[in-house]
């Protein structure tokens, strides 16, 4: 539906630039900030968010005869269908008059187009460091370039059930090689067939997953 405006790496635009591989959209996503990177994070790894779009679109509004215009950072939509533009800001940043305009520019434009606004500070995407530290790990595990066989994965699905089990568990009750089977867990919990305990425990043998 929406295709990036800012592509360019090379352009000085945001503090820290970040090029990410996304499996989601099958192609390479464009970040402009720590902030907006860790923020992609969960959303490439949210189940429920089926699409998504950085730096989507320039809105614009009028206002006393003068076009005043803002590119969001990011427009989601999730599997219920519902969309949303989210701006992405450190708090501090929230107190300058430039960022009040922007902010401003995308709840006028919103609000006139019907679409849901959310702004997202670090006090929410840095919530839970440890979350953040596996979805790193999630990520680079799922953009691995091992390719197991369905019946693996099968045979695998079958050892997981609504009672949590740590991986080693089903390492030990599988004999699958460690890696492999870790691989698979990933991409399972990464499609949302699977639930983990990551957000309390650091990602490896001794976390828990379950159906």
């Amino acid at each position: 539906m929406y295709k990036p405006l800012i592509t360019d790496a090379s352009k000085k635009y945001g503090n820290n630039r970040w090029l990410a591989y996304s499996n989601k959209l099958k192609r390479v996503v464009y970040l402009f900030s720590d902030l907006e990177y860790e923020h992609w994070l969960q959303v490439e790894t949210d189940p429920a968010i089926i699409t998504f779009c950085e730096q989507p679109i320039k809105m614009e509004i009028i206002q006393d005869g003068r076009t005043h215009s803002s590119i969001i950072d990011m427009w989601v939509k999730y599997i219920d269908g519902e969309e949303t533009f989210i701006e992405i800001k450190y708090s501090n940043d929230l107190l300058k008059k430039s960022v009040e305009k922007q902010i401003y520019v995308q709840e006028v434009w919103c609000k006139a187009n019907q679409k849901k606004h959310s702004i997202k500070t670090e006090r929410e995407i840095r919530l839970n460091p440890i979350k953040l530290s596996n979805l790193k790990l999630l990520i680079k595990q799922v953009n691995n370039s091992i390719s197991p066989n369905s019946q693996t994965i099968d045979f695998i699905k079958n050892h997981i059930n609504e009672e949590p089990k740590t991986i080693l568990q089903i390492a030990n009750e599988t004999k699958i090689e460690f890696q492999t089977l870790f691989y698979i867990l990933c991409n399972l919990l990464y499609e949302g067939s699977i639930k983990c305990n990551f957000e309390v425990k650091h990602l490896g043998k001794y976390s828990e997953v379950w159906k």
